[in-house]
């Protein structure tokens, strides 16, 4: 490839290539983050007893009393747990978001920002090499 063709060829990936590859980026680390915390899995199984702590069947009205408060603490455990780990989830998966919006928002001045750098340095060549 000629050095001729090179800015054309980065503007043509820029433009292109470039902004379909950081889409895809975003879209398999917020897939990575989503799986990671397991959200539709604790989502579904939110009222589930906490690591299947559950009593077994107990005999008289006093056992079955026993058995369904402490089957209703374990399952309110296991709700407060899930939703700690569902909303930490969430918040990385905001975090993310708003890490690419930015960068999605940046990529758009990457040319001008590499042009205003080779200027400097040109220019800081001339003027050294000058005095």
């Amino acid at each position: 490839m000629s050095i001729v063709l090179l800015p054309l060829s980065y503007i043509r990936w820029h433009c292109t290539t470039a902004w379909r590859d950081l889409w895809r980026l975003y879209t398999n680390l917020s897939w990575f983050i989503f799986n990671l915390f397991s959200i539709k899995l604790l989502a579904t199984t939110l009222f589930s007893p906490w690591h299947r702590l559950n009593e077994k069947k107990a005999k008289g009205s006093a056992g079955f009393l026993g058995k369904v408060i402490i089957n209703t603490i374990t399952r309110f455990v296991g709700a407060c747990i899930r939703i700690v780990v569902i909303l930490t989830g969430l918040g990385v998966l905001i975090l993310c978001a708003i890490f690419f919006a930015g960068v999605f928002a940046l990529w758009i001045f990457v040319p001008f920002v590499a042009l205003g750098c080779l200027y400097l340095g040109v220019h800081g060549l001339f003027t050294t090499f000058a005095s």
